[in-house]
Formats: C-alpha cells, structure tokens, sequence
C-alpha cells in the first residue's frame, strides 16, 4: 500500500482525541504457543543502510530488498547469464547481514519488485514478476527467473553450501556460499494490493503459483528439477515466507492452500509463514476514512489475529504467523495519526499503542511482529506512514518515544513467552501474564484499554502466590529499561496505578 511511496521518498534521498469504550473482554485463557521469545518477537520494518546500533531496540528485522539492487546496472548480462552483486561500495549486504547478526538479532529480507531487463511490459516495480509478455499468471513456469532469484539469494546467505558452477555471481565478487546468515526470505509484499491495477494484484492462485516456483522450483518439477530454483533447492533450513498480505485475509491464504493441494505433486502448502498487515484505520480499511486512526483495541488486533492463528493450529500445524506491518504517525495531520489523549501527546500514544499491539499480537499466538517502520520518512509530511517511525529520518536518527518503549518492552520481557490473559472485574483493565522460559520469574503487564485518558488508582492486582518479592517498572521516554520501584506484597497482591500507558510487576524471589 505504501511500499513504492516511501521508497521514492527515501532513495531519492539516498541517490483529536479519540472517545473509545472499552472492548468486550473473553474470558480467562492461557496460551503460550508462540515459537519465540518476546525480545525476538519484537520486530521492525528496516532497510541496509539503518544503523545497527539503533536497531538492537528490537530483536528481528524484516528487511525491504528489492530485486534490482542485485541485478542492475549498465549492460548487465541478464538471466540466464546473471552476474548478481551481493557486496558493492554502496551497500554491502553481506557486511550488513553480519553485523545484524553480530547484534543478535534476526533478519528476513522481503524481496519484491521487478528488474528492468525481465520483461519490457512491466510498467511497475510492483506488477507480477512473469518471464515473458503474455505469459500465464497461475502457471509456475512463468516465474523461472525470479524463482532463480531466489535460489541464489538462499544460496549464498542460508546455511547449506551450493557447488560454485550454480552460482550467478559478479566476476568481481566472492563466490560465497553458505554463510548463514540469514533463515526467513520473504517472496514479495502485499501482493492482495487492488489500488494498483490488476497487473499488480496477484489472485490467491496467481501467488500460490509464484510462490511454488520461488519455494522449491514448483515440488522441482521446473526445468526437470535441476535444483536451481527456489529457496529450499539451496537450502532446506530456510524458512520461506509468504509476501505479507495487505488486509487480514484469512480467505486469501484458503484459496491458497486449495491451489497447493490441487496443483503440487506433494500437495504441500509451500511456505513455513503466513503473513499479514494491519493497521487502525478509522474506516477499518485505509486512509480515506480520515483520522486519528484507532488503538489497537478499538480496532481488534487481537481478535482479528486469534482467528487467523486458530486456523493456523488446525489446518497449517507448524507454519508460523506474522504480522509484519502496523502502526501509526506522529504528525499531527495525518489520517494514521496516533491522537493526543489528555496528557499524552501524540509520541506518547504511538508509544503506547506499539506497546499494546505486540502484547495483543502475542496474546493472539502470533510468533513474530514487526512494526511499521524504524525511520521516519518525513516528520514533518502530513501524508500517512511518513512519521510512523521509531526514529527520526535517515541522517538524523533522533530517538522517539516509541523506540524507547519498544527497547524497554524488549529488554523488560526478554527470554519471556505470553503464558495468561487474567481475568479482572474491571472490563477497562488488561492484564496478560509473561513467564521466563528459563526461571521461575514472571511479569505481569496492566493497563487500561480504552483511549478515553481512563486511570484507576490504587488497583488491587492479584498475582501468583510463589514469590517474595514484587518489583514496579514503568516506562521513561529516556531508558531502554524503565523506572523500576519497589512495591509491598501483601497476600499475593500489589497495589498500582493504572492508566492507559501499560506497566509491568515483575516478580521474582530474592536470595
């Protein structure tokens, strides 16, 4: 939806208050079902040239890379005589994937866009990858060259080692093979778009198709299973991720897993993620609702994300869910504005909502988040998704709140898993429960859902009757750890305040 947008803005570069009612509270549950910590399923959008440094305020990156920036340039030898750059002055992408991991943080490249030598009726980066003029959508074989792509890009950054005479690679580049640094690639993004043309919208057949021939050269039935198509030819470890869908469209995926069934020889659904945006849209669709948009309560993240992973557990065992984009702007004038809400300004709220939504989407048994996105565009552009970052625009960097409150989330949760939603007499007041995999401690995270400045003080907080000592830590706009304050236990309960900035108990039982 926003992807060219933003990517114009940037590379050119390069080169109201809210009256929300409480939402209808289920009863208590416990989950703890998704694959991942809390500090590695806390993620942002972000691009090569983001520092790193900056970056470790999350755990996992899902990384925007388009096709062309390996397979361009004056008179380049196209497919089937590519020489693909990896490692150039400008952006050395092995260098960048090594320093992520170095950070400790995970990576999937989301590969999209088309190349200019592919096929000469393709007017948009976005429209379909497809060989040839004319060529059949919902048929595998129309995407051998960029299901080669693919194969490559798994080669040289999964885990497993490629012979060298499969390799397609720059004459002044390292053959490399196997350097395992990355384990998710990302086949495209928002493929579902309907505001482009149908050139651009792919139906759940015509992606299924692609999708096939990028995952493992369609069951290796392309080219009489040469092995040099495909992502799992090169590298079984990787994790193939579905391009992440423009709207929670749970249909899409169905269909999807139709076209799997009837057309692949091992009827198997080719891809280990399903994948999703969301956003606050006041309408509930997109931008043209008008603004502020809405909290990630008031427009049922949680719920909408539950029916997507109850389908996942019943029809797609061990495929993961994502949600790969959300989020909202802090310019004043943009309709994906976060509003100002009695005290709180507008960095404040998108603080708090990006807060909110990773612990509704891990309540929801998501297993990886990343929010949308780690840079400003513009700050000062009223048009959506330009001041949606954690930081400043590129060459500035300066620190929102929100990358605050995301670094605290992070650090605070670490090595945790989503383990209980707990139940309250209060319909206003959430309260999830968060266990360490590893010890007996646990944090339990509260605050008011609505959007209307609600506040209760001195609320009684039930919590488990293991420990003996209780610790109060509250987010700062200027820590990456929070406030921490002593708080008394008395008969297995803390005494708080709770407003709609969430907080967290953490207990744990002193030496």
């Amino acid at each position: 939806m926003k992807i060219n947008y933003f990517l114009s803005l940037i590379f050119s570069a390069i080169i109201c208050f809210t009256n929300c009612t409480a939402p209808k509270k289920k009863p208590y549950k416990t989950i703890s079902r998704g694959k991942f910590t809390m500090d590695q399923f806390i993620g942002t959008n972000a691009f090569v040239d983001d520092p790193v440094e900056k970056l470790k305020a999350v755990g996992f990156i899902r990384e925007y890379h388009d096709w062309q920036w390996n397979e361009s340039g004056k008179n380049y030898q196209a497919y089937p005589h590519n020489k693909i750059k990896w490692a150039t002055a400008e952006w050395n992408f092995d260098n960048f994937y090594k320093a992520i991991k170095n950070a400790g943080i995970g990576i999937s490249p989301c590969t999209q866009g088309n190349v200019k030598w592919l096929n000469k009726a393709i007017a948009k980066s976005s429209e379909k990858p497809l060989d040839e003029p004319g060529a059949n959508a919902d048929e595998p074989t129309s995407y051998q060259k960029k299901a080669h792509y693919m194969f490559q890009f798994a080669a040289r950054y999964g885990s497993a080692k490629v012979p060298y005479n499969q390799l397609t690679i720059a004459d002044n580049e390292p053959r490399s093979s196997g350097l395992n640094l990355v384990n998710y690639i990302e086949d495209w993004n928002e493929q579902d778009r309907d505001w482009e043309g149908r050139n651009a919208n792919f139906t759940p057949q015509e992606y299924a198709a692609m999708a096939s021939a990028d995952y493992d050269g369609h069951a290796n039935t392309m080219h009489m299973g040469s092995g040099t198509f495909g992502v799992k030819n090169a590298d079984l470890n990787i994790k193939f991720v579905m391009g992440g869908l423009t709207y929670t469209k749970l249909d899409y995926v169905k269909e999807m897993k139709s076209w799997f069934e009837k057309n692949r020889k091992d009827k198997k659904f080719a891809a280990d993620v399903i994948n999703f945006h969301i956003y606050g849209w006041k309408n509930g669709k997109d931008w043209q609702g008008g603004g502020p948009a809405l909290s990630p309560e008031e427009s049922n993240f949680k719920e909408r994300l539950e029916e997507i992973t109850k389908y996942r557990d019943q029809n797609l065992p061990g495929v993961e869910v994502w949600v790969s984009e959300f989020g909202w702007d802090t310019n004043p004038e943009s309709v994906l504005r976060a509003p100002a809400i009695g005290a709180f300004d507008i960095q404040e709220v998108q603080a708090q909502w990006l807060v909110r939504s990773y612990l509704a989407f891990a309540a929801a048994g998501v297993d990886r988040a990343q929010m949308f996105m780690f840079r400003d565009v513009d700050p000062n552009s009223s048009a959506w998704f330009s001041s949606c970052g954690l930081v400043g625009p590129k060459g500035d960097w300066t620190l929102k709140k929100s990358w605050y409150y995301v670094y605290t989330l992070k650090n605070v949760l670490y090595n945790m898993v989503f383990a209980s939603e707990e139940p309250t007499i209060n319909d206003h007041i959430s309260v999830y429960k968060f266990k360490d995999i590893a010890s007996q401690k646990e944090v339990y995270v509260v605050w008011a859902n609505t959007s209307a400045d609600y506040k209760v003080n001195d609320y009684n907080l039930k919590v488990s009757a293991n420990f003996n000592k209780a610790n109060l830590i509250e987010f700062n706009p200027k820590s990456t750890s929070g406030k921490v304050t002593n708080l008394k236990l008395n008969q297995h309960k803390v005494t708080v305040n709770v407003s709609e900035r969430p907080i967290f108990i953490q207990l744990e039982n002193s030496k």
